[in-house]
């Protein structure tokens, strides 16, 4: 795989990270120095939030509170999907920027809120073009209230983010989150362009990380550098972290839909491709497979119906070429370039937590 000018390269063949990782329980997992025999991620992020748990806590009735919903339909929609007990990763990562920088100002609280409005309104949408019947073990609001409802309370919970940007006052806190929703849509759009696409170019599968997924994390790193009027240097050190952060999690996820385990990570396995979505382990086997081999594969996308018994002899190809390792170990590179990315602030233990929580962060399943 070639490396876009300035991204991280991809980790030749000498590398020997393991990433099989549902078949290597008991192997040392050596970029995060921990035993996947007694690994439970959702200790370890427990853990590394601990530093915010107390903000998070403060966080979660604000959800609900700066919300101005005047009907029952929308209040029943927006209590069922606040009252999830997911990470609540990007307002986490926004807490921690705010400390790093000191940032303690009035507006603390409702931009969390927008960090999580965000993200909510995008899965609310996304349920509904994908027709998803279930999120994280839970039905989605559209199979319980309907297509109709769930869009218009997703657009209610960007208008009412929109309004607390602008009672900031700042134009770049408008202006950033206004791109960082733009470019979802525009990502998402992107995504459905290349369903059931084998041949969909790398470059495009960077696009759709870059725009669902990382665009939204550095503008919540950034946010508290706006909010208290630090240097552009310092913004840009956190946008960096959090965008680099943002394509570790997302390839870390695509790496973990063929090598990792249900049981330990809390991620449903082998459901990409049937959905229609290639990502980088299938895009690495066009040039690792045989000729044959990939023909196999090609027709199978093409066919839209891709069975069980079908994505087992995918996942025997994907293990053979090691390309969820590849994808993993290029997830690995970017955290070491959000790790980079804090080297402009001096050492402190606001640094350093937020370090252990990018690294613990590969741990995905937000």
């Amino acid at each position: 795989m070639k490396s876009r000018p300035g991204e991280p390269s991809t980790v030749n063949e000498h590398t020997t990270t393991q990433c099989h990782i549902s078949k290597t329980v008991g192997l040392d997992y050596p970029a995060l120095g921990f035993d996947l025999a007694n690994l439970e991620p959702r200790k370890l992020i427990d853990e590394a939030l601990v530093p915010v748990s107390s903000s998070l806590v403060n966080l979660a009735p604000e959800l609900n509170g700066l919300l101005k919903a005047n009907t029952a339909s929308s209040k029943h929609i927006i209590d069922y999907v606040f009252a999830g007990s997911g990470k609540r990763i990007r307002p986490a990562l926004y807490f921690f920027a705010s400390r790093l920088v000191e940032y303690k100002g009035p507006h603390l609280m409702p931009i969390a809120a927008v960090c999580e409005y965000v993200h909510t309104a995008s899965l609310l949408h996304d349920d509904v073009i994908d027709n998803s019947t279930l999120r994280r073990g839970k039905p989605t609001p559209n199979s319980i209230w309907g297509d109709e409802s769930a869009v218009l309370v997703g657009d209610l919970i960007y208008a009412r983010a929109s309004e607390l940007m602008a009672e900031t006052g700042s134009l770049e806190i408008v202006s950033m989150f206004a791109k960082a929703i733009r470019l979802m849509s525009d990502g998402e759009l992107l995504q459905l362009e290349h369903l059931y696409n084998p041949v969909m170019p790398e470059d495009a599968y960077f696009r759709i990380i870059e725009h669902k997924t990382a665009v939204l994390l550095a503008a919540a790193c950034r946010a508290p550098a706006v909010l208290g009027d630090k240097t552009q240097e310092i913004r840009d050190a956190l946008s960096e972290f959090g965008r680099c952060v943002g394509y570790a999690f997302q390839l870390l996820d695509d790496a973990l839909d063929y090598a990792g385990s249900e049981t330990i990570f809390g991620k449903k396995t082998l459901s990409d491709l049937p959905e229609g979505k290639v990502t980088l382990p299938i895009i690495l086997l066009r040039s690792l497979a045989t000729e044959s081999e990939w023909a196999q594969v090609e027709s199978l996308i093409h066919s839209e119906e891709i069975s069980p018994a079908s994505m087992l002899k995918v996942l025997d190809l994907v293990n053979r070429y090691d390309t969820a390792g590849k994808t993993l170990e290029l997830a690995e590179q970017w955290t070491e370039r959000a790790l980079k990315a804090l080297h402009f602030f001096p050492p402190s233990p606001a640094r350093t937590d937020m370090e252990v929580l990018a690294r613990r962060l590969l741990m995905r399943f937000s």
